[in-house]
């Protein structure tokens, strides 16, 4: 006689619990695999990004309203959790602004220099830096270099390319980070 084993269902992932959790509140949202998507190929095409961000395809997550693009390899794990909570800074950016007004703040006022994009992004990086803080208790200095790159370097189009000030940004958001706690209250 055969016996049936009972299995319990696998945990939800800490990824699969926030996509779920931000389709509630934006059930346009869509998490897609970046390579296999006709329109991120297209956009790596036509912004040249070959010469300048040659990683593009492989190594970030675009958002685009509300669908985010991500390397497949991080659908659904930790470290996609990590990225899916920056970028649902910017789908909440995008829904509180208003879909075109952020579009147009955050792709046409570029390249360099103190443009919108440059704020939208530290609200999205200030996101990603609470996670390390509530995964570890710390924020790194090599977090805050690691983000002031991409700030000044090509990733970005150079959209801050003040090295000091966008680093004195950062260490104010991590004190402020910090001076919340873990839940996010001041302490």
């Amino acid at each position: 006689m055969d016996i049936l084993k009972i299995v319990p269902p696998p945990k939800e992932s800490r990824f699969d619990s926030l996509l779920a959790q931000a389709r509630a509140e934006y059930c346009l949202l869509r998490v897609l695999p970046k390579r296999r998507s006709f329109l991120m190929h297209v956009l790596y095409r036509a912004a040249l990004m070959p010469l300048w961000n040659p990683t593009f395809l492989d190594d970030y997550t675009t958002t685009i309203f509300f669908w985010v693009f991500m390397p497949e390899e991080l659908i659904g794990t930790d470290e996609g959790y990590r990225v899916l909570r920056h970028e649902l800074a910017h789908v909440r950016d995008a829904w509180r602004t208003g879909l075109l007004p952020f579009a147009l703040s955050y792709l046409f006022l570029l390249p360099a220099g103190l443009t919108l994009r440059a704020f939208w992004e530290l609200r999205a990086y200030t996101e990603t830096l609470r996670v390390e803080f509530e995964e570890t208790g710390a924020i790194t200095d090599g977090t805050l270099e690691m983000i002031a790159e991409q700030f000044t370097g090509p990733a970005y189009l150079w959209m801050l390319p003040f090295p000091r000030w966008v680093r004195r940004l950062l260490q104010k958001r991590r004190a402020e980070i910090i001076g919340e706690g873990p839940s996010g209250d001041r302490r």
